[in-house]
């Protein structure tokens, strides 16, 4: 307990700002490249799918199992919704990887690189019990044993590299996330079923929220 304490409270510190923007336009280049984003997308659905789960967990809905495909691309997260939690659930998706990417953004910002990590993980252990797929199991598993390694590795600058890519890569895929797949999603079908309000209407507020995360993001980690 008292080597994760001391790694956890590790100081590390910020990357310049021209060595955080070469992070960046890595990492844009990784999403925009269509064989890194066959690869990324499926970084980006757990995102999606996680945010799915959290926000119903927080509202005292049942997660009963998440489900991400290899071959489809896909997610999906099975949830016994509470009595008018439904909306907020649904909506929640495709701002989780902007959501995730800012907050991690936020901590960078106020100097908690090495936190940014060991919140990802545990994130990621809290995600593991409900995959209900062996793609899903190995995939979460997967990027949980980097994190660990890159914690483990007492690296500052790999630390911070790191931390500043996680960020980046959620701000980033969560726009071509919601640009290319919002106004098709089973999100927007279910909402525009909820709320009677036309689908469109839901990929475009996805799609503002994404870049305005992206934009906040980076003024935070540049």
């Amino acid at each position: 307990m008292a080597v994760v304490i001391s790694a956890a409270t590790q100081a590390v510190s910020r990357l310049p700002a021209p060595a955080a923007v070469v992070v960046g336009l890595v990492s844009l280049a990784m999403v925009a490249i269509p064989g890194f984003w066959s690869l990324l997308d499926h970084f980006a659905r757990i995102a999606h799918e996680g945010a799915h789960a959290v926000v119903g967990s927080c509202l005292d809905t049942k997660v009963t199992g998440v489900r991400l495909k290899m071959r489809e691309r896909s997610g999906e997260t099975e949830l016994q919704t509470a009595a008018g939690s439904g909306f907020v659930v649904l909506l929640v998706g495709y701002l989780g990887p902007s959501g995730f990417g800012l907050a991690a953004a936020g901590l960078i910002a106020h100097g908690q690189i090495v936190p940014v990590l060991w919140i990802g993980l545990a994130l990621l252990a809290m995600l593991l019990p409900s995959l209900r797929t062996v793609f899903g199991v190995a995939l979460v598993a997967g990027i949980g044993f980097v994190l660990l390694s890159v914690v483990r590795s007492r690296n500052a600058e790999v630390e911070a590299v790191t931390a500043y890519a996680l960020s980046w890569l959620l701000l980033l895929s969560g726009v071509r996330a919601a640009r290319e797949r919002g106004p098709i999603s089973q999100d927007a079908i279910n909402l525009r079923q909820v709320t009677g309000l036309p689908r469109g209407l839901w990929a475009l507020l996805w799609l503002v929220g994404s870049v305005a995360a992206l934009v906040w993001g980076s003024t935070m980690l540049v």
